[in-house]
């Protein structure tokens, strides 16, 4: 896909990379097929998000 567009016009930042807890800081590794948005945080419970 050119300029790294992804599927349906988004930016995806591929499969790897980590997910990281914006309340605690917790991270975990990034995994294929579960954006880390939807994914709840171990320790706490709070939403994860992608860390760059």
């Amino acid at each position: 896909m050119p300029n790294g567009k992804g599927r349906m016009g988004g930016y995806g930042l591929g499969p790897s990379g980590e997910c990281v807890c914006p309340n605690c800081g917790h991270t975990m590794p990034h995994g294929r097929g579960s954006p880390c948005n939807q994914l709840k945080c171990p320790k706490c419970g709070t939403m994860m998000t992608r860390a760059r």
